[in-house]
């Protein structure tokens, strides 16, 4: 099962077979609430990476990978391809870095903190880097986040609003994305990658 029907004739994606589910989901999603300014979580980076020939070349997923893997891989494999011509921000963190710096494997972490330090060392502004990191370190310890158990989760999601990003992109679906409706006060949307790509597909024409 994937998300999105592959016409080998055209051989391109077809996204939607009828112009009624295209209005639907047009208003499900509107254009302005595409997400512009995005912070990756730590496991995304990770999908990323792990599954970069299936993600940015397009190599068939594994028919024996993890469902809701399968699907996340999908879902960044679109959102990227539209991405490369559409003008939005992927940002990471100090924070990300050093999550990443604990991977155990050598040649894998080698290969996590290169991507990484991609995203985390763009054109970005000093004072906007060190804003972001303070925000992220005093809203681990707000109440208002308490919801979320682990500490660097919470640091996370701070970096991400200090930077000004409008969502927070994580696979992480049993301690954070399960939590959503108790961080009402938090001011992005956080999203899984198959929720970010459904934001961005009723509009990927614009852009293909």
């Amino acid at each position: 099962m994937t998300l999105e029907h592959w016409d080998p004739n055209k051989r391109k994606y077809v996204l939607y077979r009828s112009a009624g589910q295209h209005s639907e989901d047009c208003i499900r999603f509107p254009f302005e609430k595409i997400p512009r300014r995005v912070f990756l979580d730590t496991n995304v980076i990770n999908v990323l990476v792990k599954h970069c020939e299936q993600v940015f070349d397009h190599a068939p997923i594994r028919v024996d990978t993890d469902s809701t893997l399968a699907a996340d891989i999908e879902a960044l494999t679109h959102v990227f391809y539209v991405g490369a011509r559409a003008n939005w921000d992927i940002l990471g963190s100090q924070k990300t870095l050093d999550e990443l710096s604990r991977t155990k494997d050598n040649s894998l972490r080698g290969d996590l903190l290169e991507y990484a330090f991609g995203i985390v060392n763009q054109d970005l502004d000093d004072d906007d880097r060190r804003h972001a990191g303070d925000f992220g370190r005093r809203l681990a310890e707000a109440p208002f986040v308490a919801a979320l158990p682990d500490a660097a989760d919470r640091e996370l999601i701070g970096n991400a609003i200090g930077f000004g990003c409008d969502v927070f992109c994580t696979r992480d679906r049993a301690t954070i994305v399960s939590k959503r409706d108790l961080l009402r006060q938090v001011p992005l949307r956080i999203v899984t990658p198959a929720e970010w790509w459904a934001h961005i597909r009723p509009w990927a024409a614009l852009w293909c």
